[in-house]
């Protein structure tokens, strides 16, 4: 049985096994907090920058 990834709050990818099981995605290195999951303006946490801060950063690097 395949388990159906789910996406990063950060980079989009499909890399989670677990939503807010501060597992880190490999593509980006967010580790899902769920902390900034319900506050992604909060800078702190299991990451140092926000998660709009990282989402934002990441598109910089990696436009689409």
């Amino acid at each position: 049985m395949t388990r159906q990834l789910l996406r990063c709050p950060c980079c989009g990818g499909e890399t989670l096994t677990e939503s807010g099981a501060w597992e880190i995605c490999p593509v980006c290195h967010w580790e899902d907090d769920p902390l900034q999951a319900d506050n992604p303006d909060l800078a702190g946490g299991a990451n140092a920058q926000s998660l709009n801060d990282a989402k934002k950063a990441y598109r910089r690097q990696f436009p689409a």
